[in-house]
């Protein structure tokens, strides 16, 4: 799995968050999750070898884009050539202006149809409706899943399918060179949410909040300069959120990490969700199973 959030860059509370990954321009709204397995992978004319190794397209965007001995951190479509990922955290509309998908490319941007699945029988062909192409150093283009998908349907499939059939100067790596695959959410000050809980550690205060037009969970930081920073805990509206707490170091790291109390709705079960204060996440603690 490639590494993930490299960095979050804090704006104001009325400001837009954006993430920033080495070599690509900064995306506007919060990382939700990335690829997590590739269902089917169908190379074309010129993708093999060092271009052709498909785990290089999960978790976040990695590739160093530069210097002619760099590692190739992506996989290649070759000419016409197509994958199939499953997101792990579905994608779906959520009523506001932000982007819900981001692709991220390698090097020099070359054209690629992006479609979204439920099934993987019946796809939906998405429009672009923002970039930053970076010829050379790395590019992405987003997608905002409203006006192009049924609403309140999640969407766990992703496919890519190269268009610019173009060449390369290094063997096997033909086509469009997919870095990764990111899923996104819209940013406070994009949506309205209803505020849950509250907590304090060091200086920072830690707001619950749940998103009113989607359900999705997460919690606002805010430091002592006024700085705000948000991590999303869940994508859709399948738990309730309950409470917030800022105790215990679950994974040693002597920061105290964030747990996150929420029902899920299916049974009536509650979950501690647990993530570190970048939003990485550490564990998730059914506790149907430890009655």
């Amino acid at each position: 799995m490639k590494k993930l959030l490299l960095l979050l860059a804090c704006l104001s509370a009325a400001s837009a968050i954006a993430e920033t990954y080495t070599t690509y321009k900064p995306v506007v709204e919060p990382t939700i999750g990335f690829a997590k397995s590739v269902v089917q992978y169908n190379p074309g004319e010129g993708a093999s070898g060092v271009g052709a190794v498909t785990n290089k397209i999960l978790g976040a965007p990695d590739d160093p884009n530069t210097g002619a001995n760099a590692p190739f951190n992506f996989l290649s479509m070759g000419m016409g050539g197509n994958v199939i990922v499953e997101m792990d955290s579905p994608l779906q509309a959520d009523s506001t202006s932000a982007n819900e998908l981001y692709v991220f490319e390698s090097r020099s941007y070359e054209t690629f149809d992006v479609y979204v699945s439920v099934d993987q029988t019946t796809w939906t062909k998405l429009a672009i409706t923002s970039s930053a192409i970076q010829n050379g150093a790395g590019s992405w283009v987003g997608f905002n899943l409203d006006g192009q998908v049924t609403q309140g349907i999640l969407y766990p499939y992703v496919r890519i399918v190269d268009t610019g059939k173009q060449g390369s100067t290094v063997a096997g790596t033909y086509g469009a060179d997919i870095d990764a695959v990111v899923a996104t959410a819209a940013s406070p000050s994009q949506a309205s949410y209803k505020f849950i809980d509250t907590d304090s550690r060091n200086g920072k205060v830690y707001d619950l909040y749940q998103n009113t037009a989607t359900g999705a969970i997460g919690v606002k930081i805010i430091d002592k300069n006024d700085q705000v920073s948000y991590i999303p805990f869940t994508s859709d509206g399948s738990m309730d959120a309950l409470a917030i707490s800022l105790q215990g170091d679950f994974n040693c790291d002597d920061q105290k990490d964030i747990n996150v109390l929420a029902t899920r709705k299916a049974d009536n079960v509650q979950l501690n969700i647990i993530k570190q204060q970048d939003g990485t996440a550490i564990k998730t603690i059914d506790n149907s199973v430890t009655r």
